[in-house]
């Protein structure tokens, strides 16, 4: 079995050593390190209370936890994240709630009991009401979105909100090692070593015109 690489690691009072979950599993889990709110459509960043000294040559990649983006709208928007071989600072993962209310009345269409879900755990309410005297408007199309409904839970915040708490699993860690590139002018690198000659997935384009 191969040595596991040495990684210093400087935990904070609120942080939590990620860890492995299986012996061969390649990602170790990161941890909350404190409650977060994060409404629907917003990015926040969690920061992790962790600092990391990568050896020379690995990078740390930050990727999502394949049972948070299946059953939950919680995502990892800039994944993979890089963490270098430098990097001295705390740790965070970008977080985001990617659910979207304007697909809502669909969902209840499809799932009727989804309807009687909300509405015993969240509370209706307008627009314009939760705005007060700044929903004042002469403009008559904004004036028609003020009159839409949005659910509201016990600490107001929309139906879709997701809440993290501190020790939570929300991301996963893999360390890998790289190589640098020098890269060197050439004529014609499509001449060097093997083309295979585009493909399915391929973001190569034959068909643009050639630079002269």
């Amino acid at each position: 079995m191969t040595k596991p690489l040495e990684v210093p690691i400087k935990v904070g009072p609120h942080g939590q050593l990620p860890q492995y979950a299986t012996p061969h599993a390649a990602g170790c889990d990161l941890f909350a390190s404190q409650d977060l709110v994060i409404r629907p459509g917003e990015t926040k960043l969690m920061p992790l209370d962790i600092v990391i000294a990568l050896p020379e040559g690995t990078e740390a990649q930050v990727r999502p936890r394949s049972g948070l983006s299946l059953k939950t709208d919680l995502r990892v928007p800039n994944a993979p994240g890089t963490i270098d071989a430098d990097y001295r600072n705390p740790v965070g993962v970008i977080l985001q709630n990617t659910f979207n209310p304007a697909l809502l009345a669909g969902q209840i269409a499809t799932r009727p009991e989804l309807l009687e879900e909300i509405l015993s755990t969240h509370r209706a309410a307008r627009l314009r009401d939760l705005l007060g005297d700044k929903s004042v408007t002469e403009a008559h199309a904004l004036d028609n979105l003020l009159d839409t409904t949005v659910f509201l839970d016990d600490q107001n915040n929309p139906y879709g909100t997701i809440y993290l708490h501190q020790g939570d699993r929300i991301a996963q860690l893999i360390i890998s090692r790289h190589e640098r590139a020098f890269y060197i002018d050439h004529p014609a690198p499509e001449t060097v070593g093997v083309d295979r000659g585009g493909g399915f997935g391929s973001t190569g384009h034959r068909d643009l015109p050639k630079q002269r």
